[in-house]
């Protein structure tokens, strides 16, 4: 099983390793049953770190949105049939439809989690911890300086 980059798609010796998520795991099924899966392990090499951290900033931001809009409609569609002609069955499905199909596009621009990510932040890359001693001296040689 090769080592992968999901950037630039060359075959990488260490770099940070791709969580496999629920989309990864179903791209990984489809490709077994059509026996075309090549099972790679998904990485980001060193190199694709920042190039990475943009994408998936970007991925995180339509994601957002895509929730946002898919809540709107789902929201409209419930909400129109009240004040017109009162409750509609049809309307509620129509819309949680189109909601689902609404947040199912932001899976053609995944990009998958890379263990250690943090999150929230968008665009934060996990970085070492340092010891709390560390932290101590370098507050010291700051006051020591001023």
């Amino acid at each position: 099983m090769a080592k992968v980059c999901i950037i630039c798609e060359q075959v990488v010796t260490h770099g940070k390793r791709v969580e496999d998520d629920i989309v990864i795991q179903g791209i990984r099924r489809a490709k077994q049953a059509l026996h075309i899966a090549k099972n790679n392990e998904l990485m980001v090499c060193d190199n694709c770190v920042d190039a990475y951290a943009k994408k998936r900033e970007k991925y995180e931001k339509n994601l957002v949105m895509h929730v946002i809009i898919a809540s709107l409609v789902l929201l409209a569609f419930i909400l129109l049939p009240l004040f017109t002609s009162g409750f509609s069955l049809w309307s509620l499905v129509l819309g949680a439809l189109l909601a689902v199909l609404i947040m199912a596009l932001s899976t053609f621009s995944h990009t998958p989690r890379v263990e250690g990510w943090k999150g929230p932040r968008l665009g934060a890359m996990p970085q070492e911890v340092k010891k709390p001693e560390e932290k101590k001296l370098k507050k010291e040689e700051k006051r020591k300086r001023k």
